[in-house]
């Protein structure tokens, strides 16, 4: 039996051992068995009965790792890892696991960290050891604060307080970059959805951004923004205007709540976004409860009833390419308004449906402006929806669709 063999636990009504066995899968863990109870026992989290079950089945198969698909606390690990006889990990720490694994830029790793540090704190104990073979060996380990083994709480807490205030500063840096690219910049879109939706995937076909679409969890843990260029439409001069997309870290059931609150920062180009994006998996067994997920994760975080925000959301079925025909027509029944595709294919339908969004939020209006201020219409292109032009002896006419914060400032040249 190899040395990452696991045994899977869950306790009580909401279990989801098979998306537990992915995220074991991607840390590299060996799935060879699962443990059920209906019941979550308070002591154990798995009652006495299925404790004793428990431990045999890791003798019998020399089991090295349990994972639980709840968070335990402290006391709850220490009873269930003597009944087992073997290490323990609850769902928050695997996640968190993963979550270094993945974490690419400064932010995302200082982030993870400071999860760790809240989901450490109370516990006093350092990295389970044993754990930290997994997913990549010494680079997870790699980062300020991540060499020592044992933290007292006084320097957690130091520590948190150091990792705070670099965000903060990265926080206010980035609403700065935000404000200016929100006065004059194109409209933008956030890409939001279930880990392992294939959004990565989206932005790579919108954008060709050359991002990993690797099939496992959490493949994207920072933010990711391109530039899709809009171009010509038609032949009288029509362009699309160009948009900005990001794509954002992706969304699980019972995600920890230490990594809810560290990544509320990813999710501020969904806040602002001119146009969202869900996007889901049409061929997952579970495709209401992730859409759900998605949208009470979006209202906890930004505070929004539902998951809504100010501007327009388009649901995005994707992979539709791995679904039956008769799947398909359900799908087309219950969600009419969502726009399906199969990424590895093209997004053409999608941009369309983004675009009739973004013209939504926008004032169409037709102006014309003298030759000699050139820097008016240079201002116009990327940023408005130009739907014809044409040079006249007065100036350049156009027929535009602008953002309202934009529109007031071309108002002169209204006709």
């Amino acid at each position: 039996m190899r040395e990452e063999s696991t045994v899977l636990v869950g306790a009580g009504e909401a279990r989801h051992l098979a998306e537990l066995g992915r995220l074991a899968t991607t840390l590299g863990m060996e799935v060879v068995g699962v443990l059920e109870q209906n019941r979550r026992d308070g002591t154990g989290y798995l009652g006495k009965g299925k404790r004793e079950e428990l431990r045999s089945l890791v003798e019998s198969m020399g089991v090295r790792f349990v994972v639980a698909d709840d968070e335990l606390t402290a006391s709850q690990a220490r009873v269930l890892e003597r009944a087992a006889g073997t290490t323990v990990v609850d769902r928050t720490e695997l996640i968190i696991r993963i979550f270094e694994a993945h974490a690419r830029d400064a932010a995302s790793r200082l982030e993870v960290e400071l999860a760790d540090l809240e989901y450490r704190l109370p516990r006093v104990k350092g990295r389970n050891p044993e754990l930290s073979r997994l997913g990549g060996g010494g680079n997870i380990t790699r980062g300020p604060g991540e060499q020592q083994l044992e933290y007292d709480r006084r320097a957690i807490r130091r520590r948190m307080e150091t990792i705070n205030r670099r965000l903060e500063e990265e926080r206010a840096a980035r609403a700065v970059r935000g404000a200016r690219l929100k006065e004059a910049g194109p409209p933008t879109v956030a890409l939001v959805g279930y880990t392992n939706a294939g959004k990565t995937t989206i932005l790579n076909s919108l954008s060709a951004a050359g991002r990993s679409t690797k099939d496992r969890l959490f493949e994207t843990l920072e933010t990711t923004t391109r530039l899709v260029e809009g171009g010509s439409t038609n032949g009288r001069g029509g362009a699309r205007p160009d948009i900005v997309v990001t794509d954002t870290v992706g969304f699980i059931r019972k995600l920890p709540t230490q990594l809810v609150h560290s990544f509320a920062s990813t999710l501020e180009a969904v806040r602002d976004a001119d146009v969202r994006v869900i996007c889901a998996d049409a061929s997952s067994k579970e495709l209401e409860a992730e859409i759900q997920t998605v949208r009470h994760t979006l209202a906890e975080v930004l505070g929004e009833g539902n998951g809504a925000g100010p501007g327009p959301t388009i649901l995005c079925l994707n992979k539709m390419d791995l679904v039956s025909e008769e799947r398909a027509d359900k799908l087309h029944r219950e969600h009419p308004g969502a726009v399906t595709i199969s990424a590895l294919e093209g997004c053409e339908a999608l941009l369309e449906e983004i675009y009739r969004s973004i013209a939504s939020g926008r004032e169409r209006m037709e102006v014309l402006i003298p030759h000699a201020e050139y820097a008016a219409v240079s201002r116009l292109y990327g940023l408005a929806e130009i739907h014809a032009q044409e040079n006249t002896t007065s100036g350049l006419w156009m027929d535009v669709s602008l953002p309202r914060s934009a529109s007031a400032k071309y108002a002169s040249y209204r006709v």
